[in-house]
């Protein structure tokens, strides 16, 4: 006799947009110190939160790099397996530091196979998203947690902060 055990998803295009609340004040952060336009970073999450609403993002990180070369990010795993229960505020991190000519970027892997990636890449594309960039690896902290009825983002800190 043999047992399969299997989750059901948390997805919900509510709870998506409810956890991803929480990471625009992250988002935020970055334009109150400086590091980009209100504008820029606002129109980057709201083509990033389309995304996250349809179910075809694995992770993405928030992306600095600063004048000497030094990469950092914050790192966003998307969870729909009800693992993520913290429900952290967004915030939590310094970016007053960093010079001002620190360049800001946001780099996105999508989930293998998702139902609606071609329609969202498509999408996205016509909103200058492309290919390129590529994920921040160092060393990892993981500090925060969003999460909304078990859908949620494990936010972790990459680099040396």
């Amino acid at each position: 006799m043999s047992h399969t055990a299997s989750q059901a998803s948390t997805f919900t295009e509510a709870r998506a947009r409810a956890v991803m609340h929480h990471v625009l004040a992250d988002f935020m952060l970055a334009a109150d110190a400086g590091l980009i336009k209100r504008e820029t970073i606002q129109k980057w999450f709201d083509e990033l939160s389309y995304a996250v609403a349809h179910n075809v993002v694995s992770s993405f990180q928030l992306q600095l790099k600063t004048p000497d070369g030094k990469r950092l990010a914050l790192n966003y795993e998307v969870r729909d397996d009800g693992t993520v229960q913290e429900g952290s505020k967004g915030g939590g991190f310094d970016p007053y530091g960093f010079p001002r000519t620190t360049g800001v970027t946001i780099y996105v892997t999508y989930r293998k196979g998702a139902p609606n990636l071609e329609k969202v890449g498509a999408w996205l594309r016509e909103h200058g998203w492309g290919p390129g960039g590529s994920l921040v690896d160092g060393n990892t902290s993981r500090d925060r947690a969003f999460s909304k009825d078990g859908f949620g983002v494990m936010r972790s800190k990459v680099g040396d902060w």
